[in-house]
């Protein structure tokens, strides 16, 4: 790791927010937020309940935001559940580089076929709970050359009125030689399987809230797999009894936008899919930018709300499409 640097703004002594968030018990509390933070770890917490954690240990195969929770403390997220021990809540991982598969672990070593090196961390805190995060990260085989870089920023929002709070996901893939991104195939395709399709950004929700409804911009409810929607929300009530809900937009200069989405409701499980129908190839010195934004909301999600905040996303982050930015091959 060629470094390591958290930097706080400001003091780090606890702070009373003005807004007061109502439990399921109809008490209010206040929350009392504060940092926590080790030397693979930040997170901010609530009275000691922890609101979002980002793990970025490099001793460990993925840097991963676990969990993800309700500023009460109510986690949202599974973290290396025993189904899927490489779901790792909140992440972002390939499937196939070059052929190598960087996804799934091996059960007697835990570790995937590439490696996802994380080669540098530098956090940002600051006075009314927001933060950065920038990151390097390296895609290589086991000891050999890099075959792909990363430069991720994650910008995290203090909770706001409500304790809704959200992160905004950016990242920059830079090829180092030729490389092809790729998945399991779909159905029809050669080598192709019934679970085809999946990579990228994703979410791990916590198995007590399998009853949630998925949700999408097209209005489908627990009908989105494999289909095209601008954002995809997941939300019901908690095993507490509180409404809660998980969304991801995809930004319209993603490739491919809008984005197909892998679902899976039993787990639950869901994500952008950026190349679910097909690979993609990058030449050498050729880059990838991908941007998301996941929002955390002590509510159910609706149609209205979600359309508002997809429009703030996009407003927050407009910009002219990087006309060089590769295509999915066909």
């Amino acid at each position: 790791m060629r470094f390591l640097s958290v930097v706080l703004s400001g003091p780090v002594a606890f702070a009373l927010l003005s807004f007061q968030p109502v439990r399921g018990d109809g008490v209010v509390a206040k929350p009392v937020f504060d940092w926590r933070k080790t030397e693979a770890s930040i997170a901010l917490v609530n009275q000691d309940k922890i609101v979002w954690r980002l793990v970025y240990d490099p001793k460990k195969n993925k840097s991963c935001f676990h969990p993800l929770s309700l500023v009460d403390g109510t986690v949202l997220t599974e973290l290396r559940p025993a189904d899927h021990v490489w779901h790792y809540a909140g992440w972002f991982s390939w499937k196939f580089i070059n052929g190598l598969n960087y996804w799934e672990e091996d059960r007697r070593t835990g570790r995937s076929g590439g490696v996802t090196e994380i080669m540098g961390v530098e956090v940002h805190t600051h006075d009314d709970f927001s933060a950065r995060i920038e990151m390097t990260l390296s895609y290589h085989p086991p000891g050999k050359a890099e075959l792909l870089s990363e430069k991720r920023t994650l910008a995290i929002s203090a909770p706001d009125a409500d304790g809704s709070y959200h992160i905004d996901w950016r990242s920059e893939f830079v090829a180092g030689k030729k490389v092809v991104l790729d998945r399991t195939p779909l159905p029809g395709q050669p080598g192709g399987a019934g679970h085809g399709g999946y990579a990228g950004l994703s979410i791990r929700v916590a198995r007590a809230h399998v009853p949630w409804d998925f949700l999408d911009s097209e209005g489908r409810i627990n009908d989105s797999h494999g289909k095209q929607a601008r954002w995809l929300n997941h939300s019901g009530k908690t095993a507490g009894g509180v409404e809660a809900g998980l969304t991801i937009f995809d930004h319209p200069d993603n490739m491919g936008h809008p984005s197909r989405w892998f679902t899976v409701k039993g787990m639950p499980y869901f994500s952008p899919a950026v190349i679910f129908s097909d690979p993609c190839t990058l030449d050498p010195g050729k880059k990838l930018p991908l941007r998301y934004r996941i929002l955390v909301q002590g509510q159910k999600g609706t149609a209205a709300g979600l359309n508002q905040q997809y429009l703030q996303f996009t407003e927050a982050h407009a910009g002219v499409a990087d006309k060089t930015a590769p295509r999915i091959s066909r």
